[in-house]
C-alpha cells in the first residue's frame, strides 16, 4: 500500500494516523488492503466483496460521496494473454486504485506520486488530474500490447507467405482468439467513459461555490481521455480484422499450392501421354508391322522416349511452367 497526502506530500505505506476525512489522499493498494480503508471511508459491504473477487463484467456504481468503477485490461506475456482487474474509488477527496499485481502499470501510477505536475490550490482538481493521468497510463499500456499482438500478427503473416507449417492453423486460432478477447475486454471501456461524462459528477457537493468550475475542469479532462479510449477501441477492432486476414492468406497459399501440385502433374501427365502411345503402339501383336524388322528400330524408339520428357522439360521451362 501506498498513500500520498496531498495537503502534506507526504508518502506513507499504511493506513495507520491518517485523516482520510479531512485530508485529500492519493492511494494504491491490493483488494486485500482495502479493509484498512474501508470503514473510514464508508465502503459497502457489496463493492467491498466485489472488489476481492474477478469479474469480467465492467461496472460503474455513482455513490453519494464517491464513483466506484471496475474493469478488466489485458497484459501480453510472451504468447500469453493475461487477463487483470482493476477498480477504481474517485471522490472529491481521495482516489484510490486497486490492483492485484506490481506490474507496469502499478509501477507507472506509483510514480505519479513523486511528480508535481497536478499539485494546485484546489486539491480536488489535483486529484481529477490524478484520474485521467491513471486512466491515460491504462490507455497508453493498452495501446502497447495491441502493438505486440499486431507486430505477432505481422510475423506470422510473413512465416505463412514464406513456408506452410502445419502448426499455423492453430497460431492463427489462437491469434484470432486473442485479438477477439481484446475487444471484449476494451469495449466495456467506452461503456464506463460514457456514465462518467453523464453522471460522474453526482458526488459533488452543489452548495459550493467552485462547484460549476470543477465540473467544467472534470468533462475536459475526461473528453480528452474519451477521445484517447475511441482510438484505443478502433485500433483493437483494426488489429482483430488483421488476424482475420490471416485466414485468407493462408487459404490463398494453401490454394497456391495445391495448383502448384496440379500443375506439375498436368505437366507430367502430359509428358507420358506420347510415351504412353508409342509403347502402346508397338505392345500390340500385329504380325506385320515394319518396324519390328528394322535393324535400328529399338535404338530409335528408345531414343525417342528419352527425347520426349527432354524436350517437354526446356520447354515447361521456358514457359516458367516448373
Amino acid at each position: 500500500m501506498h498513500i500520498l497526502n496531498l495537503n502534506t506530500k507526504k508518502i506513507t505505506k499504511t493506513a495507520d494516523n491518517i485523516n482520510l476525512k479531512d485530508d485529500y489522499h492519493f492511494i494504491i493498494c491490493n483488494p486485500w488492503e482495502l479493509k484498512f480503508l474501508k470503514t473510514p471511508l464508508n465502503i459497502d459491504i457489496k463493492t467491498y466483496k466485489d472488489c476481492l473477487t474477478f469479474d469480467e463484467k465492467a461496472k460503474v456504481n455513482i455513490f453519494d460521496d464517491h464513483i466506484f468503477f471496475s474493469f478488466n485490461i489485458f497484459q501480453i506475456i510472451g504468447e500469453k494473454m493475461l487477463m487483470e482487474e482493476i477498480n477504481i474509488f474517485l471522490s472529491e477527496k481521495y482516489i484510490i486504485v486497486l490492483l492485484r499485481k506490481q506490474n507496469e502499470i502499478y509501477n507507472q501510477i506509483k510514480e505519479l506520486m513523486g511528480e508535481n505536475f497536478y499539485y494546485k490550490s484546489n486539491l480536488t482538481l489535483s486529484l481529477l488530474v490524478i484520474f485521467s493521468t491513471i486512466l491515460r497510463i491504462i490507455i497508453s499500456n493498452q495501446f502497447e500490447n495491441l502493438e505486440r499482438i499486431e507486430d505477432d500478427i505481422l510475423e506470422l503473416e510473413d512465416k505463412i507467405i514464406n513456408k506452410l507449417d502445419e502448426d499455423i492453423p492453430l497460431k492463427i486460432n489462437y491469434i484470432r482468439s486473442i485479438c477477439r478477447d481484446c475487444v471484449k475486454n476494451t469495449r466495456p471501456l467506452t461503456y464506463i467513459m460514457d456514465t462518467l461524462l453523464k453522471e460522474g459528477m453526482e458526488f459533488f457537493s452543489e452548495d459550493k461555490s467552485n462547484a460549476p468550475y470543477i465540473e467544467k475542469e472534470y468533462m475536459k479532462l475526461l473528453q480528452g481521455v474519451d477521445s484517447s479510449l475511441d482510438k484505443l477501441y478502433n485500433f483493437s477492432l483494426s488489429t482483430r480484422e488483421l488476424s482475420d486476414k490471416l485466414l485468407d492468406i493462408h487459404s490463398s497459399k494453401v490454394s497456391e499450392k495445391t495448383n502448384n501440385l496440379i500443375t506439375k502433374l498436368t505437366i507430367l501427365t502430359g509428358t507420358a501421354v506420347p510415351i504412353t502411345i508409342i509403347t502402346g503402339i508397338y505392345g500390340m501383336n500385329f504380325r506385320y508391322m515394319p518396324e519390328l524388322d528394322y535393324i535400328y528400330g529399338y535404338q530409335i524408339t528408345l531414343l525417342i522416349i528419352i527425347l520426349i520428357p527432354i524436350i517437354s522439360f526446356i520447354i515447361f521451362k521456358y514457359k516458367k511452367m516448373l
